[in-house]
């Protein structure tokens, strides 16, 4: 008789990643997971007490791998400006994977000012103040302006709702970039 495999937590969010690329999130659940690792749903209760505490691993999992694929998106040049193409390339290349970690309820985030309380973009404003030479409190509305941009582009992007030709949304970022400093560097 052969043993029994052992379904850890990684196995799971491993095999919810799978899913959630190529599926969607919403297509998730239980029995999809257990058919998936070739199990019965018990070993996956086991781990996650309930499916919302499996959605909130996996969205710091899927949220550690979107971390990785922009820091390696980064190198060289302008970050700022590369960390925004990134984010749109990831909405047109995991688009699964953009909808869920930037498109859902799991963001939670109550108004712009909150951006803030996350130490990353604070680190982010504080870096455009010192390279800009502008205030704290002005890079903070740049980077806001910025963002709201940089997303609305991916959300088409991700959603199909538009289909942009190679170099279009970095032309964009580029144009939206220089009428954002040029409004907080008078």
């Amino acid at each position: 008789m052969a043993p029994r495999q052992k379904i850890t937590k990684e196995m799971i969010l491993e095999a919810t990643f799978r899913l959630t690329r190529e599926h969607g999130f919403e297509q998730v659940n239980a029995r999809s997971l257990a058919a998936e690792l070739g199990c019965s749903t018990q070993p996956i209760f086991s781990r996650f007490e309930h499916m919302d505490a499996l959605k909130k691993a996996f969205h710091a999992y899927a949220g550690r791998y979107f971390d990785r694929y922009a820091a390696q998106a980064m190198q060289g040049g302008d970050a700022f400006r590369k960390l925004g193409e990134a984010y749109i390339t990831f909405a047109r290349q995991e688009s699964n994977l953009f909808r869920l970690l930037f498109m859902s309820e799991v963001m939670d985030l109550h108004g712009f000012e909150h951006m803030y309380d996350d130490r990353e973009n604070l680190e982010v404003a504080e870096n455009l103040s010192r390279e800009m030479h502008i205030s704290l409190e002005s890079a903070k509305r740049f980077y806001m302006k910025m963002f709201i941009f940089t997303h609305g582009i991916a959300a088409m992007v991700a959603s199909g709702f538009v289909q942009l030709e190679p170099g279009e949304a970095e032309a964009l970022l580029s144009e939206a970039q220089t009428a954002f400093t040029a409004q907080h560097t008078e």
